[in-house]
């Protein structure tokens, strides 16, 4: 019996020897298969980026070259001189035209063109991709893009654009890396938020200063310095269109798909054995199950936060946007829901905004959201009309709909510098338009939602906005939560609680949330409440002034703010002449700068202020300077930092960024809500 035993316990023991010997090399080889195959899915989705980023870049510069086209056939001059003073104002490097035999007639680069002794730059002569754009003259194209390289016949990098001409040859536009990514930068902003790869990987694009343009995990640090990632991701970095991008996947992705494999060998080991597989068959299915239940709630809340990482989030959106203001929140009532917002530029002067509600709940209304947003999106920034936009998306979205899922969707589209606005209803809610301190719906016979029958034609309405009037979009979840009676919301106590906020931007989102909780005083959240208000406040005022870094223009500029500030209320007025006055003693005394700017805009619907300081001097971000600790006494604190801490706190928004050399600081305030 004692033999027994012991041998028992030999076998035992060997058997938990070889066991683990078996899991431990399971666990080294697996780490480096993860590690192979993540680096694998890192080189496939550059390939994706590179389409979908350059894709992005040609659809902007082709506008850029049809602008120049348009420029120069309308009668502008086309001597080196003005086409030079043409590309300064297109932000471009150069511009060239070229006639129907692909001779260079004209330029802004005088080496381009026909000299003594020596011969216009000729395209089909040229070889490469130089030549390709000899297809503008064949009819093999009516739009060419070059990719960003190196330029053969004088040693630099160049992206170049042509389009052709109605009189024969062609226009083409050249860009260097710096007017590349200055034009680029905007339509590449928000390009890959909701990609993300091996569940919590994704990609970050930034300048080539390393300012951060588009990141997929944290909207809020666009415009920040990136820095590389660290021994906790692979990642590989490549130039794309002179745009340095990321793509990184955490190694705790990977370390996952590892550790799922080794338990899963382990598993199979331990059914091998007697005595050992029951003890371990247990304990793996114990842990399997609960992982299974961890892993779906991580798989709701991955979707969930995809879905919100996909909606614009940063308010206000667009620093130094004063023409119009525009706020959104969305409330699931769901870990996922199926509502969405969005708004983009889909020209200089055109914003494109929008609420949808997709039928349906959870994960299968989650993915139709992401699809229809994404539609829309690329479609519109094509710059095609907007009933265009709509049958186009529609089309796409009933092409395998065997679920036949649908969305209703309110967009708009409104011409920033008039306040014009067209739009499409597919079957939403009515919004509600705020004028002369009136809220009001506006009803309109609605189209059929998307999604639901391919062929449709969206009917478009149009709309003048003045500066000061608004609209507010929603979405049923807002009208139709019930309270514990079953008593809806309703529109008329929504009009009632937009008329009480006075529609005063992200005031009036909170306000009509919070009236809604308190009608359901309880109840559940009946369905998503999405919301978006946009509100037109037209062109500003504009006083320009520069100056020396001396004490006397200080006192100077001193004098020119407050006269022009004159007009403004006098509490508004000096809260902003002390901000202002900290601003410039700081540039004076410790920018190093050779010379600065003041800029004065000045809205009246409703009435706000904002002040644009630039100066040359070294970089200096005051908005993440470390805040003095006013909780201690003056003997203990660090010198300065006071004033800009007054700025932070008196001024809304206030922004900074280095650009072109110099720190242009933007603050400002509203007085008229």
């Amino acid at each position: 019996m004692t033999a027994r035993r012991s041998l028992n316990l030999k076998l035992i023991f060997s058997v938990l020897a070889a066991f683990l010997l078996s899991l431990a090399f399971s666990w080294f080889l697996h780490d480096r298969l993860s590690e192979h195959d993540a680096y694998a899915l890192i080189d496939r989705t550059f390939e994706n980026v590179q389409d979908e980023l350059t894709d992005c870049i040609d659809e902007r510069l082709i506008l850029v070259c049809m602008a120049a086209r348009e420029q120069l056939e309308d009668g502008y001059p086309d001597d080196p001189v003005s086409l030079q003073k043409l590309a300064h104002e297109l932000r471009v490097t150069e511009v060239s035209i070229a006639d129907d035999k692909g001779d260079i007639i004209r330029s802004s680069v005088t080496n381009y063109l026909a000299g003594p002794g020596k011969k216009a730059f000729n395209f089909s002569k040229a070889g490469g991709e130089a030549a390709n754009m000899m297809g503008l003259i064949d009819g093999r194209y009516t739009e060419y893009c070059q990719p960003y390289r190196r330029n053969d016949g004088y040693s630099n990098w160049r992206k170049f654009i042509g389009v052709w001409r109605h009189n024969g040859g062609f226009f083409e536009i050249g860009l260097d890396a710096k007017a590349l990514q200055s034009l680029a930068r905007s339509t590449c902003v928000d390009l890959f938020r909701n990609w993300h790869i091996g569940g919590t990987g994704g990609i970050v694009v930034t300048t080539g200063s390393g300012l951060v343009i588009s990141d997929y995990d944290e909207p809020n640090r666009e415009g920040t310095q990136f820095e590389e990632p660290d021994g906790t991701f692979y990642w590989k970095r490549r130039e794309i269109e002179s745009f340095p991008v990321y793509v990184m996947l955490p190694k705790g992705s990977a370390a996952v798909q590892r550790d799922v494999l080794v338990g899963a060998t382990a598993t199979l080991n331990g059914v091998a054995l007697v005595f050992v597989a029951l003890l371990v068959g247990i304990v793996i299915s114990a842990f399997v199950r609960q992982q299974l239940r961890t892993q779906a709630a991580k798989e709701l809340n991955m979707a969930k936060d995809i879905q919100l990482a996909a909606l614009p989030n940063v308010f206000p959106p667009f620093p130094g946007e004063t023409r119009f203001d525009i706020w959104a929140s969305m409330e699931t009532a769901k870990e996922v829901g199926g509502d969405f917002y969005d708004f983009y530029f889909t020209g200089q002067d055109r914003v494109l905004f929008l609420v949808a509600d997709v039928s349906g709940k959870g994960v299968p209304a989650a993915m139709f959201m992401m699809r229809a947003k994404t539609l829309i999106k690329s479609i519109a920034q094509t710059g095609k009309p907007l009933a265009q936009v709509f049958e186009e998306a529609n089309d796409a979205l009933c092409d395998g709909n065997s679920s036949n899922t649908f969305v209703t969707v309110w967009a708009g589209e409104m011409n920033t510098r008039t306040g014009h606005v067209t739009y499409v209803n597919a079957g939403h809610n009515p919004p509600v338009v705020w004028r002369g301190g009136k809220a009001e719906c506006l009803k309109t016979r609605p189209s059929l939602v998307l999604g639901a029958m391919a062929g449709v034609r969206y009917r478009v309405e149009e709309l003048q906005l003045a500066p000061g009037d608004a609209i507010y979009l929603y979405t049923d979840g807002i009208v139709e939560q019930p309270n514990a009676s079953g008593e809806l919301y309703g529109e008329a106590r929504l009009l009632e609680t937009l008329a009480d906020s006075g529609c005063r931007r992200d005031a009036a989102l909170v306000a009509v949330l919070a009236d809604v909780r308190r009608h359901a005083a309880g109840a559940e959240q009946a369905d998503d409440c999405t919301q978006l208000m946009i509100r037109y406040r037209g062109e500003p005022d504009v006083a320009f002034h520069e100056y020396a870094p001396t004490m006397e223009d200080l006192a100077r500029a001193t004098s020119d703010i407050a006269a022009a500030l004159a007009p403004v209320p006098e509490k508004v007025r000096n809260k902003l002449l002390i901000a202002a006055d900290e601003i410039f003693a700081n540039i004076v005394r410790y920018s190093g700068a050779t010379s600065w700017s003041l800029g004065v805009e000045r809205m009246h619907h409703p009435d706000g202020v904002r002040l644009v300081i630039t100066d040359d001097g070294k970089a200096f971000d005051p908005l993440i300077h470390r805040d003095p600790d006013t909780t201690l006494c003056a003997e203990d604190r660090e010198v300065g930092g006071l004033g800009i801490l007054i700025v932070k706190k008196t001024m809304s928004p206030v922004t900074y960024r280095r650009r072109n050399g110099k720190n242009v600081l933007s603050m400002g305030k509203d007085y008229g809500d």
